[in-house]
């Protein structure tokens, strides 16, 4: 795949998604949008802590939700 080529797929895959269902970012490699999602959905006393959420290849900004967290507890 050529340079060109391979930036005009990352434009397209970054016009597609450029902000999550939560208000995060959607990052190349970033926390499980589905994992994030129904961690804050849940009521604040029943969620786990600490937060563990898996990485995936187009999830959302890992610094973006961790700081959500922080400013949630």
């Amino acid at each position: 795949m050529t340079e060109e080529r391979r930036t005009r797929w990352w434009q397209r895959r970054a016009d597609a998604e450029p902000v999550g269902e939560s208000g995060f970012d959607v990052v190349r490699r970033g926390y499980d949008r589905q994992q994030v999602d129904a961690h804050l959905a849940l009521p604040p006393g029943q969620r786990p802590r600490p937060a563990a959420f898996d990485i995936v290849r187009f999830g959302y900004e890992r610094r973006q939700v961790d700081e959500a967290l922080r400013e949630l507890d």
